[in-house]
């Protein structure tokens, strides 16, 4: 049965709420932060999934780094993943920055090692475009990939 997603205007009200789901999918072994960069943001949406609210989405520029938004999605209820929500939000989401900021290129930093998620941005239409490392907290190495937004992919 297909579900019925849909996303409100996220505040900060709800943060709280973010920091129990990252909590409940142990958020921090597939990412490194789970809120936007408040200062940057263009968009922060609550993600609804059958009346229930299960995550969070954002997309967010970077000071210094003209023409690029950045995504950011995580959903918070593991018993949802691998049920397509993801794409459905991404979808909206990648729409929604094209309407708000034209001719923007659309990216993502995920670590490589987050395999379902790779799959559902590929699903979308995004690329690899690069390969890089960073450290970790705890000091250790984290490979990692850019992706990029790529309507005719």
């Amino acid at each position: 049965m297909p579900r019925k997603v849909q996303l409100r205007t996220a505040t900060e009200e709800d943060i709280p709420r973010i920091e129990t789901w990252a909590r409940a999918i142990d958020a921090g072994k597939y990412m490194s932060r789970h809120l936007p960069e408040q200062s940057e943001m263009l968009l922060w949406s609550i993600i609804i999934v059958d009346g229930v609210e299960a995550g969070t989405a954002w997309a967010e520029r970077k000071h210094g780094v003209p023409g690029i938004v950045f995504l950011g999605i995580f959903i918070g209820r593991s018993e949802l993943l691998g049920q397509g929500i993801g794409s459905a939000v991404i979808s909206d989401v990648v729409a929604t920055v094209r309407a708000l900021a034209a001719g923007v290129s659309i990216q993502l930093n995920v670590r490589s090692s987050n395999t379902r998620a790779i799959s559902c941005y590929r699903k979308c239409g995004f690329i690899q475009i690069a390969s890089s490392e960073k450290r970790g907290t705890d000091g250790a190495v984290i490979q990692t990939m850019t992706m990029q937004y790529e309507p005719t992919a």
